[in-house]
């Protein structure tokens, strides 16, 4: 018995090794055979000024894992923009990355090159002027880069139990266990790894918190009583780990749920 289950395991590890060879070797044959070819659309029949969103996929509480993906999804609701949301894991842009936008023919990857362009297209204001523009731009940074990395860092512990529920309908229910602790355990790494070449190994976890509360400060939205570009980043970085896998508890949920950030707490409520 306990000879054909170590079998099972050792030949379940063999395989997601061997997908996480393919995984980096195949895009890489596959771009070097088809060469710097034209871009193929994804959506073939798409309508005018229609913003079709290519993006990690979600849960009953967050419409997307990933919190770049929230944060186009929030702009284009805080502009009035018609979108569609497109769920995938393998529709990737020309960066290999999600989410991917597609807009009037033509495909636009990374979120900050996706929310510039969509303001020029529909000739949108982002911010009320150039301070608040480049304190924007500012806070923006923080949040997509270095909070985020902390974030990545610290729920690395829990990743095994996000993936489990990412998966939950895609794979047999008596693998879940082995996406869990294998899954997870490979992707844990992957994280550290990106969190401290990023931030470092040393950090302040809440003091990214504290900072944001202090910007905040009596205001209702981060920089007015008008929401602006910078929280549909904020929205995308606390949506994606507060709110997507509640279960998938880490210090983030403990910090936002005290006394201490009551004020942002509500913000994020709004």
């Amino acid at each position: 018995m306990f000879g054909c289950d170590c079998c099972c395991i050792s030949s379940f590890v063999y395989l997601v090794g061997l997908f996480a060879i393919a995984s980096k070797v195949i895009p890489f044959v596959v771009k070097k055979i088809k060469g710097n070819k034209p871009v193929e659309l994804q959506e073939k029949n798409y309508q005018k000024d229609v913003v079709y969103l290519y993006q990690f996929p979600g849960t009953p509480t967050a419409s997307s894992f990933s919190p770049f993906c929230i944060k186009i999804e929030a702009f284009c609701r805080l502009h009035n923009i018609k979108m569609e949301r497109r769920n995938t894991l393998t529709n990737r842009g020309q960066n290999n990355l999600l989410p991917l936008v597609e807009l009037n023919g033509e495909q636009h990857a990374d979120s900050q090159i996706i929310v510039r362009r969509i303001t020029q297209i529909f000739n949108l204001k982002a911010y009320p002027d150039e301070q608040t523009a480049a304190i924007g731009h500012a806070v923006d940074r923080l949040l997509d880069n270095h909070t985020f990395n902390l974030t990545l860092m610290a729920k690395k512990d829990v990743v095994g139990e996000i993936m489990s529920v990412m998966v939950a309908d895609k794979v047999p229910s008596f693998l879940l266990p082995l996406v869990k602790t294998i899954g997870g355990c490979f992707q844990a790494i992957k994280m550290a790894e990106r969190g401290a070449l990023s931030v470092g190994k040393f950090k302040e976890n809440e003091n990214d918190l504290v900072q944001l509360q202090m910007i905040l400060g009596k205001k209702k939205f981060l920089l007015g009583e008008e929401p602006t570009a910078v929280d549909s980043t904020a929205l995308g970085q606390f949506g994606s780990n507060y709110l997507a896998v509640p279960a998938a508890r880490f210090y983030i949920h403990d910090l936002i749920e005290s006394s201490e950030f009551f004020s942002l707490r509500e913000y994020l409520e709004r």
